[in-house]
């Protein structure tokens, strides 16, 4: 014979607090949303019934009570619904089977007052003609009684009684209560109001606006149109949702962004924030039916959106059963898929016109738009054609270098930038610095793009640049390069002779990537056993040891010329090492503690040097 599962009241409501909820502040939600739900039955079988829900916090700071205007639960439909977990009163022929219009969607109750209180009190009365009135007391411990009462003035609606336990009296207190209403119901489309303390009198504060706020915003920017037109003025729009944004979200925003997606009934605005922020960041206030679902959204809107701080409401989206989050499934996506369509809408035509929005945009928020730009190709374009990157000829887009260098040059780190910069600066060269988040990967991913030339700078394109110095001179200070190649030899570096400009530079570090390469697999080689070894030798060609850098000492330079006319000089050594270590710190390299010691006793043996001359 089957039988009924048993249920610990008590152990429920900790696994709801613990794991459901985020806390106790929940309860007032619950109760706000059961009576918003009642209030909108009501308002179906009488449209002139009235439409609010009012908070009192008890005067002692030890309670409240919560009353709704509500369809009401007759005796049995109290005992029924208030009494069996899992049942929810929104599928019964009280509220329709599974109405779309009703928040609650999961039977939870009133489960979640017994997170602040031991006993829950409603008294309610039906709506239905000839119901008595009838009071419901459920305890903590899981027993409950409900009775009629004879009471005939008790008005159509339910009132919800809780003393908070002594640990919990702060979540009824009145500061908490308006903190916490106005959180959940300030979009709410009826009456919600707090009764609070005010000059010595106890009265009525409304919390709810009762239209969302972009919807007054463009009521208000028709007003006082010319010849009756009913067209939006677009700034008094923005001026009237900045408003909304310095007062609710705490900012002034850089622009406003108009959010509508039919299909799922979803509307709002996203801010454009005033600075920038991190990727990851995006968090937005979300409600559904009007109701707050989470002032911390980051589902709703695409990843790359951080940019932005969006308040929405929707009628079609689902929360999940703790109501603080929202459902992923096909509704949220095709929303999400079409927020992020419109906003790339408003990025692109911003980043057409010149404007003061345009270019605090630029400046702002040129992070986000590299994220966006890897998230669409439409939008690759559009950023090249607009977004300054840093370039050895000064900040420009990718369309003026592909322009002025006939193609895109890049490194893909900012030290190799820095190390060829001055060089590829002076010979009239443009290189793109693509070692900035996501830089080298718009690049690459530019360079699969109809029209576009992107290639990355290597050391040796940048060597064919360099004018040689010709055979007489190649063979004056063969000497010294055949020395100054012995000495550079333990660091893995070449050394040549060429002349360029900017004849300040002494020398110029080049590193060669495939040979660097080859480099880090023979090292493991050494360090791996007989037969792992054999294995990764089989990845390089022993013919081939090539050194991975190469010191491009600059013919043009006083020092250098001085240097290579005495290689048996006993500063010749000191010299070469300093060249080099300058060399590799100009390309923003750090140096090691045995770069380090070396710089060190090169310094000593040219201030020694110097000192004797002296004498």
């Amino acid at each position: 014979m089957a039988q009924r599962f048993k249920v610990d009241l008590g152990g429920l409501v900790e696994l709801l607090s613990k794991n459901l909820y985020s806390g106790p502040q929940v309860y007032l939600r619950e109760v706000l949303q059961n009576g918003v739900d009642a209030i909108t039955a009501r308002t179906a079988l009488d449209p002139d019934a009235p439409a609010r829900v009012r908070l009192e916090p008890w005067a002692d700071g030890g309670g409240i009570t919560i009353t709704d205007t509500g369809i009401g639960l007759t005796a049995a439909q109290a005992e029924e619904f208030l009494a069996t977990i899992g049942r929810t009163s929104k599928r019964d022929e009280v509220l329709g089977e599974g109405r779309a219009e009703y928040l609650g969607q999961f039977g939870i109750g009133l489960l979640a007052c017994f997170l602040i209180a031991d006993a829950v009190e409603v008294t309610s009365r039906s709506a239905t003609p000839g119901e008595a009135p009838v009071r419901w007391v459920g305890l903590a411990d899981g027993t409950f009684e409900v009775q009629t009462l004879a009471d005939t003035e008790v008005e159509i609606g339910t009132t919800i009684s809780l003393k908070a336990r002594a640990d919990a009296t702060h979540w009824v207190a009145e500061e908490t209560v308006v903190t916490l209403a106005s959180d959940y119901g300030d979009m709410l489309p009826l009456e919600v109001s707090v009764r609070v303390n005010a000059g010595g009198q106890r009265v009525w504060r409304r919390i709810s606006r009762t239209r969302l706020p972009w919807a007054v915003a463009v009521e208000k920017s028709t007003e006082g149109t010319e010849h009756g037109s009913t067209a939006p003025n677009a700034h008094e729009t923005a001026m009237a949702l900045t408003n909304y944004a310095e007062a609710s979200l705490g900012f002034t925003p850089l622009a406003t962004i108009p959010l509508n997606v039919p299909a799922t009934g979803t509307t709002g605005v996203a801010y454009v924030l005033p600075q920038a922020v991190s990727p990851g960041s995006g968090r937005h206030r979300v409600y559904v039916k009007q109701m707050l679902v989470s002032g911390r959204e980051d589902t709703l809107l695409p990843d790359w959106a951080f940019f932005v701080r969006a308040v929405l409401n929707s009628e079609s989206l689902t929360p999940t059963a703790s109501r603080e989050q929202l459902r992923e499934d096909e509704v949220l996506l095709l929303t999400r898929e079409a927020i992020g369509e419109q906003l790339k809408s408003w990025i692109t035509a911003t980043l057409t016109e010149p404007s003061p929005v345009q270019a605090r945009l630029l400046e702002t928020h040129h992070l986000a738009l590299r994220a966006v730009a890897l998230a669409s190709d439409d939008m690759l374009d559009v950023v090249a054609q607009a977004l300054p990157f840093e370039t050895t000829q000064g900040f420009t887009t990718l369309a003026e270098v592909a322009r002025e260098g006939g193609a895109v040059r890049f490194t893909p780190t900012t030290e190799g930038y820095r190390r060829i910069a001055p060089v590829a600066r002076a010979q009239g060269l443009w290189v793109v610095n693509g070692g900035y988040v996501y830089d080298a990967d718009i690049l690459a991913k530019l360079a699969h793009r109809p029209g576009w030339e992107v290639t990355e700078m290597t050391a040796g394109e940048l060597t064919q640049t360099l004018e040689g110095v010709g055979i007489d001179r190649e063979f004056e200070v063969m000497a010294a390069l055949e020395r100054a190649k012995a000495l550079l030899a333990e660091q893995d570096c070449d050394v040549q002779l060429r002349s360029f400009a900017p004849a300040d530079v002494p020398a110029v570090l080049l590193r060669d990537a495939e040979a660097e390469r080859r480099r880090a697999i023979s090292q493991e080689n050494e360090a791996a056993g007989d037969v792992w070894g054999g294995l990764l030798g089989s990845f390089t060609d022993p013919s081939d040891s090539k050194p991975s850098r190469t010191l491009m000492l600059n013919d043009t330079n006083d020092s250098v010329r001085r240097l290579l006319a005495q290689p048996h000089h006993t500063s010749f050594e000191a010299g070469m090492n300093t060249l080099y270590l300058s060399a590799l710190m100009l390309a923003g390299e750090g140096l090691g503690s045995r770069e380090t010691g070396l710089l060190s006793d090169s310094l000593s043996q040219l201030l020694a040097a110097a000192l004797r001359t002296e004498n």
